[in-house]
């Protein structure tokens, strides 16, 4: 894919995703197919004044006016191509064969739009990839239009359950891309007319206003000076969507007054319709729900009070009351809404990127919103897809959004052949996110899909199975609500807890937050290092050393969250090389001073327990560490750290002694000399290799080294599992009289030599 022109991409997945669009035409539609089918009819028949009020249906004209002259265009289409019965209003569905194919083709058309907006924002956007190192960038344009064209949810949705929501998220993603760019005109302009065309893409508002707020208004430098800028700019944009809302909604006005506007507001934002979904969306309301039918099951069961019996578990859509929580109104869902939206984009960091914004909007928007249907959870993943690319911190939350939305569709899809098309569609979504991920974009897949997620969404595949497979078999058609509700409230934790995850990520508290919990989790690893607490296979003397290895890790300049750790491995003392061991590791937390083994350790322990479990016959009985062992503040760096959590004892070999380092260890009797002593090291010209005790404290943690008769120095001391002695025997007899311990320079230019083949 790499050596691809990107329309070649483009056209290899469009073909393929319209060839298995194609296949499944005669595929399970829901009753939105009768919906489209009927709102085709109405602005067929009906003028223009009666689209909102004809009710012969019960499936009636509930989408804003642009959607409306859409179904109007599809059904002169339609009468065009012979079509007529697609057109008669009627109160029973009207089916067949030739208005299935209609249909299908007519969504198969506007998927022409998604895929070429998906390519608008993958192969135009200026600055998108900017944090991928410089080579992989082109991968990563590739992977970003590939897996925002794929997009599961919006497969399932449209071309099986029958919708069109592929045709607004183009609009939408247009207006991204245009925001993107700062045309901050043209992308309100474009999402003016995508709300005229479907409202739940409100969702999204608060998003907006922030954004403009803060970056068309640029509120942050407000001055005096600066008010008539803002009043112009303010103008453009209410003139800019003033059009779309004027063209939309104008007929109406002109044929019936304010009454047609009345009209369509009650169609669009009923509020009978009760708090939740005949099938509850995995939000916060379901977890609401099922507190309240807890509590009422076990104070009915103890006989402490009396309670009205739920109605919310008829699996119909309608109005009810909670049994023993209090009952939630429209005000109050919105309110709530308002209030979290208002919070979370307050607390996000000011200049984060937009499509983050639009995430976190449409995220609170679906949680604690009025009604949700399951299937806006698209309105997270789409937006989010954008984010991972802007930002690597934001791939995680994305692949687990990705699947979860899957697993909170399954319920959509429940034919026997459409079962396994949906699992088939999640499984092959899930694979190819993981193989781009490893193979274009260089991410581990414990990265992308750490392993605690993994044991989530067993449990989500074993609560769908026993859903659509068991739970029939067992009960016999009882308890049909059941399976259901798990489904609901199972995708509901993930839901709350994917939440959490990017507010975590996306707050300005986040750095102060993390780096306290970081500090305070590091400096507890460290007491358990400096007590011994760890298990290690100990090295008593030199004899116990057959194999010694260099450790390394080293970052692309261009993207520094990007790095490579090797692990070059030697026969000892002969110090034949056996083989280098490399992966490479995405680093997610920020260097704090004085902490380095909190940015780098954990990845450099993942890939030796990785490296070494897959070539067990590699496995090192001394690692050398580019770093500080016990000689360290806090008598725990990074070397320390390595060998503690590797199981295998460490040496650390700096090449540069810090003056705040020695400062800190070094009694304060002895502060005064530690200048002299530092110039008194820089000025030593030995004459053959050797050593000397730095032997300012007690007891003794570092030897000062000349590997050969050159002024360049090493400082050894032991990390952990070794003895100081015995660590620079073999730091000395691992140097083949190079100025540097040979294993670790072998590891430093692998990684170097790698990164500049790979990344920069």
């Amino acid at each position: 894919m790499d050596n691809e022109s990107p329309w070649t991409t483009v056209l290899l997945v469009g073909s393929a995703l319209m060839a298995l669009k194609a296949a499944l035409i005669p595929a399970y539609v829901s009753t939105d197919f009768e919906v489209h089918r009927n709102w085709m009819a109405v602005t067929w028949n009906r003028p223009l004044r009666q689209w909102y009020t004809e009710n012969t249906s019960q499936w009636t004209l509930d989408y804003p006016p642009f959607f409306a002259f859409f179904e109007l265009g599809l059904a002169k289409i339609a009468s065009f191509s012979g079509l007529g019965d697609v057109l008669q209003i009627s109160e029973k569905p009207i089916f067949n064969e030739r208005i299935l194919f209609f249909q299908r083709i007519s969504v198969m058309f506007t998927d022409i739009f998604y895929l070429m907006s998906c390519a608008l924002i993958a192969f135009k956007s200026t600055h998108l990839f900017d944090g991928f190192p410089r080579k992989l960038q082109s991968s990563a344009r590739k992977c970003c239009f590939v897996l925002l064209a794929c997009n599961p949810a919006l497969f399932l949705v449209d071309s099986i359950h029958f919708q069109y929501n592929s045709m607004m998220t183009s609009l939408f993603l247009v207006s991204l891309f245009f925001v993107n760019k700062r045309r901050f005109l043209l992308g309100a302009l474009f999402f003016g007319i995508l709300l005229n065309f479907k409202h739940i893409y409100l969702y999204y508002a608060l998003a907006y206003v922030t954004h403009y707020l803060w970056n068309y208004f640029e509120i942050g430098s407000f001055s005096i000076s600066s008010v008539p800028i803002m009043i112009r700019r303010g103008v453009s944009l209410g003139v800019v969507l003033l059009v779309p809302f004027a063209t939309s909604l104008g007929g109406f006005l002109a044929a019936d007054g304010l009454v047609g506007l009345q009209n369509i507001l009650k169609r669009l934002f009923p509020v009978s319709r009760g708090l939740t979904h005949a099938f509850w969306a995995p939000n916060f309301w379901a977890l609401y729900n099922l507190t309240d039918l807890v509590l009422y099951r076990i104070l009915t069961f103890f006989r402490i009070g009396t309670y009205p019996t739920p109605t919310y578990t008829s699996g119909l859509v309608q109005e009810y009351d909670h049994s023993v929580l209090p009952s939630v109104s429209t005000f109050g869902s919105t309110t709530t809404v308002l209030l979290t939206s208002l919070l979370v984009l307050g607390l996000c960091k000011r200049r984060a990127d937009f499509s983050v914004h639009l995430t976190l909007a449409a995220y609170v928007f679906f949680f604690f919103g009025y009604h949700v249907h399951e299937k806006a959870i698209l309105l997270m993943t789409v937006p989010l897809t954008v984010a991972a690319f802007k930002n690597v911190d934001y791939v995680p939350p994305f692949v687990f959004l990705s699947v979860l939305s899957s697993f909170s569709l399954f319920p959509l899809l429940f034919t026997p052949f459409e079962i396994m098309i949906k699992y088939s569609v999640a499984l092959c979504y899930i694979s190819l996110v993981v193989l781009l991920a490893k193979k274009s974009l260089m991410l581990p897949r414990t990265f992308i899909l750490p392993n605690w997620s993994l044991f989530y969404f067993a449990f989500l595949t074993a609560v769908e199975l026993y859903a659509s497979l068991i739970h029939n078999w067992i009960w016999s058609g009882k308890y049909e609500f059941f399976p259901l509700m798990a489904i609901s409230v199972g995708n509901a934790l993930g839901v709350l807890f994917g939440l959490i995850w990017l507010f975590f990520i996306s707050t300005q508290s986040r750095f102060s937050i993390r780096r306290a919990f970081a500090k305070w989790k590091c400096l507890c690893e460290e007491q358990l290092i400096r007590d011994g607490a760890y298990g290690v296979q100990e090295i008593e003397s030199e004899d116990d050393v057959k194999i010694v290895a260099g450790a390394d890790i080293s970052a692309s300049k261009t993207s520094p969250n990007y790095a490579i750790v090797a692990l070059s491995v030697f026969s000892y003392p002969r110090l034949e090389h056996l083989k280098t061991l490399s992966e490479t590791v995405v680093l997610t937390t920020p260097y704090f001073p004085g902490f380095l083994a909190l940015r780098e350790s954990a990845a450099i322990v993942d890939v030796i327990k990785h490296v070494i479990a897959s070539n067990p016959q590699f496995r090192p009985d001394v690692i050398l560490c580019d770093g500080n062992g016990q000689f360290h503040p806090r008598k725990c760096g990074l070397a320390c750290h390595i060998g503690a959590k590797t199981g295998i004892a460490s040496v650390g070999v700096a090449k540069n002694l810090l003056a705040n380092v020695v400062y800190d260890v070094t009694p304060e009797e002895h502060r005064a000399k530690v200048d002299v002593i530092i110039r008194e090291l820089d000025n030593l010209q030995p004459k053959e290799a050797g050593w000397i005790p730095f032997d300012f404290i007690s007891p003794v943690l570092m030897n000062v080294g000349w590997l050969s008769a050159s002024k360049n120095k090493v400082y050894i001391s032991p990390g952990y599992g070794i003895d100081l002695a015995t660590a620079t025997k073999v730091v000395f007899m691992s140097s083949r009289n190079s100025k540097t311990c040979e294993p670790i320079r072998e590891a430093d230019l692998y990684t170097r030599e790698l990164l500049r083949k790979e990344f920069d």
